[in-house]
């Protein structure tokens, strides 16, 4: 009788082992929620981005691993299956199968994702990395993450301090390709009349919106809106309204978008606009022969060529060392065009915006922008003193792209800014460069 409940016993002590021994193992499979940070990535975002060149969405086959701080999630509901991470470099949306993902993957956390087998591709020429090729709809797409398998890809890491937005005061600053996803800060813009007090968007039809802001200087930006979020009811500001936006910039094919966080995070500004110095969009120069403008220095210091004056609807200025005439052709071409004097003492904060392209790149040039206070306003620039403020490099493209530049920590009443343009034929560097909109601005 001992004996049999002895065995008894005994059969329960190892069933009882093995049910803790079960809820151990079980313990231990699941996956690891840390605080701290692993520090795993070996790639950055933009890096990732660069793989993707165009059409069909691409595998990632590299082991790869990127890290970047949450700027958006789909708490507010604005963000549909997918949260944006950042690092210095870029930004991409992350697209996973799941709803409520802010509880695991709110702003401010910073993630690890990694890379290889998952999916990069385009919605609307908007970069997006997700976990499988879509072939269901009329093109390839780019599918979520399976919720199952986000712990596989995303590891979390600690919450870190939130991405300070990008303060963005012209449209015209974001670029469509490298800026995708970044999260930027509008500040002043306003409400269109006709997308102005009303609905953020359509609930009752069950409709996302695009409501139209506008910068100072008349730049257009969409401002879209899912009928799913929190704020698709609320009513936009009054077109009379100045008001700063905080959001995610994207692209819809080529139509700059802006996807809103958090209604709070649209609010009245006291920013005022700039105050625009000087501008010039050479469209009273005649379209050809030499630019000859008011005030301006347009001047050769190797070579015999100088800027000249193109186009019709749309008049540029442009340089080039390329010439059909062998005669002319030069073995250097250094071309100046030389702004009129420039007063940076009665404002701050100031900068210089203008729009280039370049076309026939044949080896490299050099496209300066530099400035002068001692310049006489006339004459030979190589008797006074530059300095650079950007080296501008070509970059290949058939339409114009917008470039910024802080002048802030320039004074004078009488500052003079040259584009120098440096190529010739001894090398062959024959590239043509247009330049367009020169603004500065202060406040």
């Amino acid at each position: 009788m001992i004996k049999r409940f002895s065995s008894v016993v005994m059969i329960f002590a190892a069933l009882a082992t093995l049910t803790i021994t079960s809820c151990k193992k079980d313990k231990f499979d699941e996956p690891p929620h840390t605080t701290t940070d692993p520090n795993i990535a070996n790639a950055t975002i933009a890096q990732v981005r660069a793989l993707f060149s165009s059409g069909n969405p691409i595998t990632i086959t590299d082991d790869l691993i990127i890290s970047g701080v949450v700027t958006a999630d789909d708490k507010s509901g604005n963000f549909y299956k997918q949260f944006v991470i950042q690092d210095s470099t870029g930004a991409i949306p992350i697209l996973v199968n799941k709803s409520g993902l802010y509880t695991d993957y709110p702003v401010g956390r910073k993630v690890y994702i990694k890379c290889k087998d998952l999916v990069l591709g385009q919605y609307g020429k908007n970069l997006q990395l997700g976990g499988y090729v879509d072939y269901t709809g009329s093109q390839p797409a780019v599918g979520d993450i399976a919720s199952a398998l986000a712990d596989k890809y995303i590891v979390k890491g600690p919450m870190v301090a939130p991405i300070t937005p990008r303060k963005i005061s012209s449209f015209s600053e974001l670029n469509l390709t490298s800026d995708q996803s970044i999260l930027v800060q509008l500040d002043p813009v306003s409400f269109q009349a006709s997308s102005a007090g009303v609905p953020y968007a359509d609930i009752v039809n069950g409709q996302s919106l695009s409501r139209n802001i506008t910068d100072c200087d008349g730049n257009t930006l969409a401002v879209r809106t899912s009928n799913f979020s929190t704020f698709a009811s609320t009513n936009t500001p009054a077109a009379s309204d100045k008001v700063s936006i905080i959001g995610v910039y994207s692209v819809f094919n080529t139509t700059k978008q802006l996807a809103i966080r958090d209604i709070a995070e649209v609010a009245n500004t006291t920013t005022a606009c700039p105050t625009v110095i000087f501008s010039e969009n050479f469209e009273t120069t005649p379209g050809s022969g030499v630019i000859s403008l008011s005030g301006w220095t347009n001047y050769a210091t190797a070579g015999s060529k100088n800027w000249t004056s193109t186009g019709s609807s749309n008049k540029n200025a442009r340089f080039s060392a390329f010439s059909s005439n062998v005669g002319s052709q030069q073995p250097s071409n250094i071309g100046w065009l030389i702004t009129p004097a420039v007063n940076l003492d009665a404002t701050t904060n100031e900068k210089m915006s203008f729009s280039r392209y370049v076309a026939f790149v044949t080896g490299t040039i050099k496209m300066e922008v530099l400035y002068s206070t001692d310049y006489t306003g006339s004459g030979d620039p190589t008797a006074a003193n530059w300095s650079l403020l950007v080296d501008d490099a070509p970059l290949a493209g058939t339409s114009f792209s917008s470039t910024s530049i802080s002048l802030a920590a320039i004074t004078g009443n009488n500052v003079y800014f040259a584009f120098r343009y440096t190529g010739g034929y001894s090398p062959e560097s024959t590239t043509q460069y247009n330049l367009d909109n020169i603004s500065i601005v202060g406040q």
